[in-house]
Parts: C-alpha cells; structure tokens; sequence
C-alpha cells in the first residue's frame, strides 16, 4: 500500500510541475482525436480489456504532443 501511496505521489508532482498552457493544448489536440475516432467507430462495441491499451494510447499522443511544445516550437 505503501508504494501505491508514492507512486501516486509522485504522478502529482509530475503533474504539478507541467507547463499549464502546453498541457491543456495537447489535451485539446487529444481530445480532438478522439472525438475524431467517435465519428469513425462505434464504441459500443468495443472489447472491455482494449479500454486500457487505448487509454495507454491516448496518453501516449498527450505526451508526444506535450513535448512538441518544447521541441522547436516555441509556447507563446
């Protein structure tokens, strides 16, 4: 239990010391993904254990396209 306690801690801090305006971007630019992909396919039928490699996915594009911001491309 402990180390859930830290991991989580740690997932906070990690949170925490994000850029707010890139974070929140990216997050829209995911978002705007998967809206995309609602329109594309019916989520109804979709198997329950792809719920977490998809949310896996989909952080992985958050992370991707956070560090864009960094990467050449100035935050304004």
């Amino acid at each position: 239990m402990k180390r859930i306690f830290h991991i989580w801690k740690a997932a906070i801090l990690w949170g925490k010391s994000l850029h707010r305006e890139a974070a929140l971007d990216s997050l829209r630019n995911v978002l705007a993904i998967v809206g995309g992909a609602t329109v594309l396919a019916d989520f109804g039928t979709v198997k329950v254990w792809l719920i977490v490699p998809m949310l896996a996915v989909a952080f992985l594009i958050w992370l991707l396209d956070y560090e864009r911001h960094f990467r050449g491309q100035a935050i304004d």
